[in-house]
């Protein structure tokens, strides 16, 4: 009995951990992706077919973690340069505010 009830206690412990390393919820697709910047940006068709471009590009490249962050800031300089002002403000308020994680 002791067995049993020991066995119960470190399955449990085990899921809790294994739980606990995954990363927060599920990737985005790149259409959701646009879908939000559209809702919080108000963009036209165009600039949409121009924003999915750049994201299909950025992420087809092999980039290391290490030039991650170059790359995205490069990312983010090309959607800006699509912008309009209003837009732009938004866009930097956007990128300015912490990601939450929903889990």
């Amino acid at each position: 009995m002791k067995k049993i009830l020991f066995l119960a206690v470190m399955a449990v412990m085990c899921t809790q951990t294994i739980d606990a390393q995954r990363k927060g919820g599920e990737k985005k697709t790149l259409e959701q992706m646009v879908e939000n910047l559209d809702k919080k940006l108000d963009l036209t068709d165009e600039q949409e077919k121009q924003i999915t471009a750049l994201y299909k590009d950025f992420f087809n490249q092999k980039v290391s973690r290490e030039d991650r962050k170059a790359k995205m800031d490069e990312l983010n300089s090309k959607i800006s340069l699509l912008l309009t002002d209003e837009q732009k403000a938004k866009f930097d308020k956007m990128k300015s505010e912490p990601r939450k994680r929903t889990r």
